[in-house]
């Protein structure tokens, strides 16, 4: 089957503008071409979308399925039963792929629920982007998430636990480097995992082609993160400029999640967040802003990430993650890369999805207006597509 989709505007996810009166050609699932409509071949079946912008579908690169929002979700999931947090799974995903996001990576499920979750989605017993599973994130005995993975201490566990994840069904692994915003007794800033227990599962995670993704905020967990060889730092709220330039050098992506401490710090009161995670997201909010200006300054490689199903951070909500962006001083056009082309390669899917050329999968996002003037315009969904098959329209 072959359709165009024609917009006043479409941008392919790497350029630094838009095609005007671009159109994009999709055949059995695939991208057949890109370009101006003028371009297309005569007597083409065309789908007209106005004054409307196309785009690559969106990546998340920072989730948790089995969160739904609540003031501690993390206690939820403790208190109903398996069953009901796998149908809370199935309904937070659909919330993205209704938003315009069309992969996500699960990075920590408790049960390992989004290797399951992005199971069902490739079979097509449930609708949903893609998904990039972690399985259960890895944290050393009693460290940050413990209930959101497992627990391993030293480096033989923690290769274990690496290896276990895969087995299960895991294509990603996510490691604890530091405390976090959750949990009584911790600190955001405090080293968990030691470098020699991370080496272990990053050895195991590179051997088998999968990336690993390394919760850290302070300078010191992230220094142990990048001596092991991880491919992003998660938050990395505490960057300094010395660290930064490493990542750089390194290839280390940064995926910041600003837009979860925004939110957290918005409607933590009102939800009834508890006072220890109220007092911790007002440190790390404005901390998170200046490290990731600091790391586009430097030129670190960036991942949009939101931390979707943390208190008051509804699922689907990448646009404010890449608003927030903006407002920190990145231009809409490396917004958009953050969370298309960017966030691709960060999942080593960049030969597959990111951007709009011919051969690449056909998830397509159609927008009201223009988000490379102003990015708040990715509200205004008109139509996603996921391997060329229409998920989700919205107000003609």
């Amino acid at each position: 089957m072959r359709t165009a989709y024609r917009a006043a505007r479409v941008f392919d996810g790497v350029s630094g503008h838009a095609t005007e009166d671009g159109a994009i050609l999709v055949e059995d699932g695939r991208i057949a071409s890109a370009g101006p409509v003028a371009d297309l071949p005569a007597g083409t079946e065309i789908t007209d979308l106005g004054d409307a912008t196309l785009l690559p579908g969106l990546i998340d690169a920072h989730v948790h399925l089995v969160w739904s929002a609540s003031a501690e979700p993390h206690e939820l999931v403790e208190r109903e039963s398996p069953t009901l947090t796998a149908l809370r799974c199935a309904a937070n995903a659909a919330l993205h792929l209704r938003a315009g996001v069309t992969t996500v990576r699960d990075v920590g499920a408790t049960g390992g629920l989004s290797v399951d979750v992005a199971r069902a989605v490739e079979l097509g017993v449930l609708p949903g982007p893609r998904v990039v599973a972690a399985g259960r994130a890895i944290a050393m005995t009693g460290g940050h998430g413990w209930f959101l993975g497992r627990e391993a201490d030293g480096p033989d566990a923690v290769r274990r636990a690496a290896r276990e994840e895969m087995k299960s069904g895991a294509t990603c692994i996510k490691l604890m480097a530091s405390g976090g915003v959750y949990g009584h007794a911790e600190e955001p800033g405090s080293p968990q995992l030691t470098v020699e227990e991370m080496c272990a599962a990053v050895e195991e995670a590179h051997k088998a082609g999968r990336k690993v993704a390394a919760h850290a905020y302070s300078v010191a967990a992230i220094e142990n993160a990048l001596d092991a060889g991880v491919d992003s730092i998660e938050h990395g709220s505490f960057l300094d400029r010395a660290t930064a330039g490493r990542m750089r050098e390194q290839g280390t992506f940064l995926v910041p999640t600003m837009s979860v401490y925004a939110a957290m710090d918005a409607k933590g009161p009102e939800l009834g967040t508890p006072d220890y995670v109220r007092r911790k997201t007002t440190e790390v909010l404005e901390a998170s802003r200046e490290a990731f200006r600091l790391a586009v300054d430097a030129g670190v490689p960036v991942a949009a990430g939101t931390d979707c199903g943390a208190p008051g951070h509804p699922h689907g909500t990448l646009r404010e993650e890449l608003r927030l962006m903006v407002e920190a001083g990145a231009t809409p056009q490396q917004a958009l890369r953050f969370g298309t082309s960017a966030a691709a390669r960060l999942l080593g899917l960049e030969g597959e999805v990111g951007s709009l050329e011919p051969g690449k999968r056909a998830d397509l996002l159609a927008v009201a207006g223009d988000p490379l003037q102003d990015v708040r315009a990715l509200e205004g969904v008109l139509l996603v597509l996921r391997d060329g098959a229409e998920v989700a329209r919205g107000p003609s």
